[in-house]
């Protein structure tokens, strides 16, 4: 385990700033043009399908400075960041062993199949909880720097933070069962990655067609609805409840697969 954290340490640090130092600047330049992206959104019925189809719920119901910064709660680069993270960390060891051909040496190591994937787990599982946060304290920060035209009412977004991390568990448990699975790192990576981007194209794609609409509960994103739980001020505990389920039983029935399949030897 604390090899497994070493490795993702570096990884960890940059992706953790980086949320921050975006959250910084997303908050600056939505202070500054607030009232013209007003106009723009309300104005452009393809632009407010677009931002519904991020945020889950209509913007121009609620707009204001707190419900606005949601932008930066279910933005595509906080996405990338956070997937690229359990990604990269819920096949270094499984798979990347394998494809690398040094499974056979990894498992002659006094350690239960069952612990090494236990370990790998708890290391994402842990260090996802300050990338989660991180969304926050970087708008706390950027409002801190460069306040926005009106108040931000920070306590209002308190929800959004374990939401994420709903989200963030249930793509890391279905990363540790495409690990357990495969043999090779960068196909596990590309399997899960399409997963991810076919439920955002169906997030998307409900807002335009109905057939999609009917089939979004079939991806993760639908349960991420920040901006909802921002002008609801409701826990959104059914959701959060799903993707946890979904990633609990992912992961265990990747643990099974692992604790059984044979190595290859390549």
């Amino acid at each position: 385990m604390k090899k497994t954290a070493r490795d993702a340490l570096l990884g960890w640090v940059i992706i953790v700033l980086t949320i921050i130092v975006f959250e910084c600047l997303l908050v600056r330049a939505l202070g500054s043009f607030a009232g013209e992206l007003r106009d723009i959104w309300f104005s452009r019925a393809f632009l407010r399908h677009l931002i519904r189809a991020l945020l889950g719920a209509d913007l121009a119901g609620d707009f204001n400075a707190t419900s606005l910064i949601t932008v930066g709660l279910a933005h595509p680069f906080l996405y990338a960041l956070v997937w690229g993270f359990v990604l990269a960390t819920g096949t270094r060891v499984i798979t990347g062993e394998i494809d690398r051909g040094t499974a056979d040496l990894l498992l002659t190591l006094p350690l239960s199949r069952a612990r090494i994937y236990a370990s790998v787990s708890g290391v994402w599982a842990l260090a996802g909880i300050p990338i989660c946060l991180a969304p926050l304290v970087g708008v706390w920060l950027g409002n801190r720097i460069s306040p926005m035209g009106e108040p931000l009412e920070l306590y209002r977004l308190r929800i959004a933070p374990p939401n994420l991390y709903a989200l963030y568990l249930a793509i890391g448990g279905g990363t540790m069962l495409v690990s357990a699975v495969g043999s090779r790192r960068g196909l596990a990576i590309a399997v899960v990655l399409g997963a991810l981007l076919a439920s955002f194209l169906l997030s998307f794609l409900a807002q335009f067609w109905t057939l999609a609409k009917n089939l979004s509960f079939l991806g993760v994103l639908h349960y991420y609805r920040p901006l909802e739980t921002v002008q609801t001020q409701q826990w959104p505990l059914a959701q959060m409840g799903v993707l946890c389920a979904v990633g609990g039983a992912l992961w265990l029935a990747g643990l099974w697969w692992f604790s059984r399949r044979d190595v290859p030897a390549l």
